[in-house]
């Protein structure tokens, strides 16, 4: 059986173990070939970054020379290998896991990464240095005094050496702490923060002589804009036309591994479509048409598969869902969360944002609209649709991104709407439409939650945002894929949009799937309701009998079809005899 690395980021244990590698080391050759060196990548999380830190940690090492061939013969670049292979003294900083529960914890734990790093690169090449050295650490509690202490050690032991500086998540602790934080994070970042006065020291350390090359790897540029003026020597390479695959996955690479794992012929076409569905989407230049796969989820799903024949039951792995799910402080940011909100509502009723994307945060004098959409997209839970003139057009990237933002506005509404828990049950009321066909408990959840915003005067409802609320107590099980607005044909020359699809998603087995046609017709309009209903149900009609897609799962005995038409706060339900439809 393949061996699958999912949740390996340590490029020599992947290699010499025999797992599964996508060749990436291409990317090596080309990042030395360029005329700067000192370089910031920007990825969302789980996308790779460890790994190909680990990668240039090994290639570029001295202590890996005996075992260039063993570690890189055959990949590209141990076939084609560039002339600093093994030349470096390698220093690497991980920021990945830092307690940020206050401004001293943070401190405290940043600098005790640093000492990390700084006894690891000591140990490493203790051909050179010894314990005297390591012992030497701990006379600093300054994370600059810590890292000039190493560079003075190295410029009296092993002048004729230099250092690859090899920086992991460098914002992480930055990103976990700007929501709830702001004043600490200034004071980390600014003129005179403990972080900014690390990389000014890392600056020195170039004009020296004793850095020669510098990879950091992070997530968004936030952290990056704030320490500009003390470290203005970088380039940041993520929007770079040629680096839009270095890390995470392209559709040839998924299907490599789809091909080694040995999916059956009668399965493969599906899985490709719904991991294409579910990870795909995210694109880092406006140039590129190929979008790429998250790395992790898809060897999350292909790791489960190769164990068990048999997809995951949850598409987000529950391991790194809470990377994801802090969605919310992003919302929280300089206390303008209304503002962000609405960001978040109209998403979810046109599926798209325009805004330009900002390259460079100025959090002192602002975080605007354009700011908080570029921020998601750096996160990784919106991407580039297209170019919209001077603005970009933004989208979520996939099914998983998709199921996180409705999960999230589901839990705004029932704070707005303060049901009670008895009121809620949500999964309960999914699993009684599934299992047996009965919609009313959900339309009744709907109807106590409108009710309830309504009475609050929170919110001025149209037909797109009532359908958001329905649809979004949909999102809070797993057992369906959900269709919004699923393109289908209304007659042999016209396109139509389903409004709800539920498609049953293994290893689930609900008794019946769902099509599903919502309009809202307000309390003052009522008599329309007899027109709109007809009028919805005809539609509804039309998609089923012209729809190939549609008229196969007709065909499969257990599609059930709904029109749900909320008058007010009062939801109308009316079941479509499918035995009607001509198949």
């Amino acid at each position: 059986m393949t061996k699958i690395p999912y949740g390996i980021s340590h490029f020599g244990t992947l290699i010499t173990d025999g797992y599964l590698y996508i060749d990436k080391t291409a990317y090596v050759q080309q990042l030395e070939e360029m005329s700067q060196r000192y370089l910031f990548f920007l990825r969302p999380r789980r996308f790779g970054k460890s790994l190909f830190i680990s990668l240039l940690e090994h290639y570029y090492g001295i202590e890996h020379k005996a075992n260039f061939q063993t570690l890189f013969g055959n990949y590209y670049i141990g076939q084609h290998p560039t002339r600093l292979a093994n030349s470096y003294l390698t220093l690497v900083f991980d920021f990945s896991q830092m307690d940020t529960s206050s401004f001293e914890n943070t401190f405290d734990a940043f600098l005790e990464n640093v000492k990390d790093g700084v006894e690891r690169f000591f140990t490493k090449y203790n051909d050179i240095f010894n314990q005297e050295d390591i012992n030497g650490i701990e006379k600093y509690d300054y994370p600059a005094k810590v890292i000039q202490y190493l560079f003075r050690k190295v410029e009296a032991k092993a002048r004729s050496q230099k250092i690859y500086l090899l920086i992991d998540e460098y914002d992480h602790f930055a990103n976990e702490i700007l929501a709830f934080h702001f004043n600490d994070f200034n004071r980390m970042v600014g003129q005179n923060g403990f972080v900014r006065k690390f990389f000014e020291a890392i600056k020195t350390a170039t004009r020296n002589g004793v850095v020669d090359r510098i990879f950091v790897t992070g997530v968004s540029p936030i952290t990056l804009d704030s320490l500009t003026s003390g470290f203005n020597i970088s380039t940041n390479i993520s929007l770079y036309e040629r680096f839009n695959a270095m890390m995470g996955f392209t559709e040839a690479e998924v299907n490599k591994i789809l091909d080694i794992i040995k999916i059956p012929d009668n399965e493969l076409v599906k899985v490709k479509k719904d991991l294409k569905a579910w990870y795909d989407g995210y694109v880092f230049n406006t140039k590129m048409t190929e979008r790429i796969y998250n790395s992790d989820m898809v060897l999350y799903f292909t790791s489960y598969y190769n164990d068990d024949r048999y997809p995951p039951e949850e598409l987000l792995d529950p391991n790194i869902a809470s990377d994801f799910t802090k969605i919310r402080r992003l919302f929280k940011i300089k206390g303008k969360e209304k503002a962000h909100l609405a960001h978040l509502n109209k998403l979810l009723e046109t599926g798209t944002l325009t805004a330009k994307l900002i390259r460079q945060f100025d959090l002192e004098r602002r975080f605007g609209s354009h700011d908080f959409v570029s921020l998601l997209y750096y996160m990784g839970i919106l991407t580039i649709v297209k170019e919209d003139l001077e603005d970009l057009i933004f989208r979520m990237p996939n099914y998983v991104i998709e199921q996180l933002y409705y999960q999230y506005f589901h839990q705004i509404i029932l704070e707005q709407s303060e049901l009670s828990g008895s009121e809620i049950d949500v999964q309960q009321k999914i699993k009684t439409l599934a299992q047996q066909n009965d919609i009313r408990p959900l339309v009744a959840y709907t109807e106590a939650i409108l009710t309830e915003l309504s009475n609050r005067d929170k919110m001025r409802f149209d037909e797109k945002y009532v359908k958001v609320i329905f649809t979004s107590a949909f999102y809070t099980s797993g057992i369906y894929t959900i269709h919004n607005e699923k393109e289908v044909k209304k007659s042999a020359t016209e396109k139509g949009y389903v409004d709800i699809l539920l498609i049953r998603r293994p290893p689930y087995k609900p008794t019946y799937q769902f099509v599903i046609e919502f309009k809202y017709v307000k309390k003052s309009d009522t008599a329309r309701t007899t027109a709109v209903k007809a009028g919805a149900i005809e539609q509804l009609q039309a998609y089923l009998e012209n729809d190939a897609y549609l008229q196969e799962l007709v065909k499969g005995g257990d599609l059930k079809a709904y029109v749900v038409v909320f008058v007010g706060n009062v939801g109308e339900i009316v079941e479509v005899d499918l035995l009607s439809i001509s198949v």
